[in-house]
């Protein structure tokens, strides 16, 4: 401290380091920090409790109870582990130099050659890169799904976290786009700035009409082409279903993977019968039980494997 300072130094040391408290500096009374102990009478009781024996306390009384550890965390880390490696992928425009088994890079090679004068090095290869395919997220926010909610969200954020590039929407009445919010690292930050982006938590839904507003944005609908897209709803759409039907089909002519997770799939007894999902079965890849997090994740993993269409396993299903 400066010179000036050195007894309001030592006062604070003393207090510190030797918990004496009874040294002030003169002129200072008034701009001391008051600090508030809200222990009360509770210490006391922690402290006549310490000092009893080991065996007082225990206790003969018998207190069943039941303790539930969520493994979520656990899974979701390991999916955003493996995601970057599992997903499809494609054949890159971009090429990368490789020692055998590529296309002979001609500027570079007689860049070489001029630079040895004449001399003929060994021929400069590249080949196509190899990059995981998008993936798009889009996720029903409306009443009929407010108990999957949250664990849609977790997924979105560790799918954002995991994979080079995933876009994540939600949709009910309005279609929003947060994957900006899930970039943030923190779980639980990423998901309040969502939420306060979203306005139409458990309301209703219009499933076709804001599906064909993502497709009608040009910078939306290019993170489809191409992609793994999967539609996270139960696809109850009320009245007219048309819009929903042509939705899809433009979203099966982008995507790489069209999928539906519904949740009702999780039971037994479903079958795909009401007439928007039969009208739109023909245009999925899958339609998956997306009534866990488990069955998500794993499917997810999965999607690099080669499958039967949706049609084909509800039929021999049905």
């Amino acid at each position: 401290p400066p010179p000036d300072r050195r007894d309001e130094f030592e006062v604070h040391f003393q207090s510190h380091f030797y918990g004496n408290t009874s040294a002030m500096v003169e002129g200072e009374a008034d701009e001391e920090t008051r600090i508030r102990d809200d222990g009360g009478a509770e210490d006391e009781q922690v402290v006549a409790e310490q000092s009893q024996e080991g065996g007082e306390l225990s206790s003969a009384l018998e207190q069943l109870s039941t303790r539930d550890f969520q493994r979520d965390d656990d899974r979701l880390t390991a999916f955003r582990r493996k995601l970057s490696f599992a997903l499809p992928t494609r054949r890159s425009f971009r090429t990368v130099r490789t020692p055998s088994r590529g296309k002979l890079d001609l500027r570079r090679s007689l860049r070489e050659i001029v630079s040895a004068d004449g001399d003929v090095p060994s021929p400069l290869l590249r080949r196509r890169q190899t990059v995981p395919r998008k993936l798009l997220l889009l996720i029903d926010v409306s009443g009929s799904m407010k108990r999957h909610t949250a664990d849609y969200l977790k997924l979105a954020h560790a799918a954002v976290q995991g994979a080079d590039r995933a876009e994540i929407f939600t949709f009910g009445t309005r279609l929003t786009r947060i994957t900006s919010a899930l970039r943030i690292r923190d779980r639980d930050q990423a998901l309040a700035r969502a939420a306060a982006q979203v306005d139409d938590w458990d309301g209703g839904t219009r499933m076709g009409p804001t599906l064909l507003a993502f497709l009608s944005v040009p910078r939306f609908s290019s993170f489809a082409r191409g992609a793994a897209v999967i539609i996270l709803s139960d696809a109850l759409e009320r009245g007219d279903h048309a819009e929903l039907q042509t939705a899809m089909r433009r979203l099966s002519a982008r995507a790489f993977r069209l999928s539906l997770a519904t949740p009702l799939a999780g039971d037994p007894r479903f079958r795909p019968a009401t007439a928007a999902l039969r009208a739109i079965l023909p245009d999925l890849d899958d339609l998956i039980d997306g009534s866990s997090l488990t069955s998500l994740t794993d499917f997810i993993l999965s999607l690099a494997r080669p499958a039967p269409t949706a049609s084909t396993i509800w039929e021999r299903v049905s």
